[in-house]
Formats: structure tokens, C-alpha cells, sequence
């Protein structure tokens, strides 16, 4: 689904990611771990476009973005669906506006037909049809999540990202929230990309986990494999160690 072969991005003057290269499946659960300011969100906004890169290619559903006119890339693009990390609501629209603002600003679809599709996947997030006329400042963390995640479905994509999707919830609606990222995951066969710090979800949602560090990927494997391994680097960030190379090296 997803292809990214020595991927090089620049900000500032700074190198972030130097030389990455990640695959994603249909229907995998990729978490990407890595210490803060290692380069993971440019990541994701590298692959949606919205951070330029220097070098490398991105391949999505087996095609190359930079082989391709615009139009077609940002088409392709848009079979990527994102879990923003604070939601990213608009504030003075209602939550059943806000999942369907892309099917009718982006796709131009009717309103009615937009709002059809915006109830179906509020209960498929779990969210009861009299919510979808609230607004973003009446809501929970939880719900808020969840009108995110239906937003990101709503355009129907083979893909998703989530960005940090527990952050600020307690531990029991971060458990609700990793149950849907794991139903709507699985039961849409959709490929997903995670970047958490939690190692909890990480063990609730990943089918393989990828380590971050210094622009590259250093290691992957399952999460079995992420707690039996005896890689410095990985022992270090899952065990909270203050000393080891990911904090002598890069001095955090």
C-alpha cells in the first residue's frame, strides 16, 4: 500500500530524515516509536505533501507520486485518511459538518448525501446520532477522538495515520480509543500508520513496530520482538532508561 525508499527531508538547514526507506502492507498496523524531535511527524506530512523532500521516492497503491501529474498525486494522497493529534475540528461546525467537510468541500458532494455518510460513521465509532449536531467546545477528549477518526474514514481512504491518538486521555478512553483504531483498522482492511509514545496502545494496536532515530529507520519488528530484543537502542527507549546511545548520542 505504502512504499518510502531513501527518503531525505531538510527543514531549516537541519536533516531529519536521512535515508529512510519504510513499507507499509493492506491491512497492517505500523507503529512508528522514536524520541521526541526524531522526525516522525515530518514523516507523515512528507508523505501527505505537505513537507517537501530533497530525495527519495513514495509509492502509493503501487504508484510512484513524482511520476505522476499533480492532480493524479493529490488523488493518491487522498486515499490517506488522518487522526490529526487534537483533533483539528473546526469549532463552528457541528460534528456531523466536520466529517463530512471533505466529502462536500473536497469532493463536492450533495450536503444530504455527505450528512448519510457522516451518521454511518458516527456509529461506527461509536458515537450516537444526537451528537452529530454538538459542537467541538461540548465535547469530550474521547469524542472529540472519535468525530476525528470518523472524519478520517468518511472519504472512505486505503489508508490511515494517526498521530499521538491517546494523548491527554485517561488510561480508559485511551483503551476505547485503541479499540476502534483496531476495529476500523481491521474490518476495512485498511493500512495504517501510529506514531505513539504509548507503549500500552502500541501493544493494543500494532501488528509491526518501527524505530526511529536519527532520520532512519533502525529496527522493525513485532511487538514480541520489541520486548524480547536486546537492541541498545530499543532496551533503552521501552525500559526509560536515562543513560544508553539514544541520550549520549543525541544528548536529549
Amino acid at each position: 500500500m505504502l512504499s518510502v525508499k531513501n527518503l531525505h527531508v531538510t527543514l531549516n538547514g537541519k536533516q531529519i530524515l536521512n535515508g529512510l526507506d519504510l513499507d507499509v502492507t493492506d491491512g497492517e498496523s505500523l507503529v512508528v516509536l522514536g524520541c521526541s524531535g526524531s522526525g516522525k511527524s515530518v514523516l507523515l506530512k512528507t508523505i501527505l505533501g505537505l513537507v517537501k523532500k530533497q530525495q527519495g521516492t513514495i509509492t502509493i497503491d503501487g504508484v510512484d507520486v513524482d511520476k505522476v501529474k499533480r492532480k493524479e498525486a493529490e488523488e493518491l494522497r487522498h486515499c490517506i485518511g488522518m487522526l490529526f493529534q487534537g483533533g483539528a475540528l473546526f469549532d463552528s461546525l457541528t460534528v456531523w459538518e466536520n466529517i463530512a467537510f471533505g466529502l462536500i468541500h473536497g469532493k463536492g458532494m450533495d450536503p444530504g448525501a455527505a450528512q448519510q455518510i457522516a451518521f454511518e460513521k458516527m456509529q461506527q465509532v461509536d458515537l450516537e446520532r444526537r451528537a452529530a449536531f454538538l459542537y467541538p467546545a461540548s465535547l469530550s477528549g474521547g469524542m472529540l477522538k472519535r468525530v476525528g477518526l470518523a472524519r478520517a474514514l468518511a472519504s472512505q481512504p486505503k489508508m490511515i495515520f494517526f498521530d499521538e491518538p491517546t494523548t491527554g486521555l485517561d488510561p480508559i478512553t485511551s483503551n476505547i480509543v485503541n479499540d476502534l483504531i483496531v476495529r476500523s483498522v481491521k474490518c476495512s482492511d485498511l493500512g495504517a500508520i501510529t506514531i505513539t509514545h504509548d507503549l500500552d496502545s502500541l501493544r493494543q494496536i500494532a501488528d509491526r513496530v518501527a524505530f526511529l532515530f536519527e532520520g532512519k529507520i533502525i529496527w522493525t519488528g513485532s511487538v514480541q520482538g520489541m520486548d524480547s530484543t536486546e537492541n541498545p537502542y530499543i532496551r533503552q527507549f521501552i525500559d526509560a532508561k536515562t543513560s544508553g546511545p539514544l541520550t549520549n548520542r543525541n544528548g536529549h
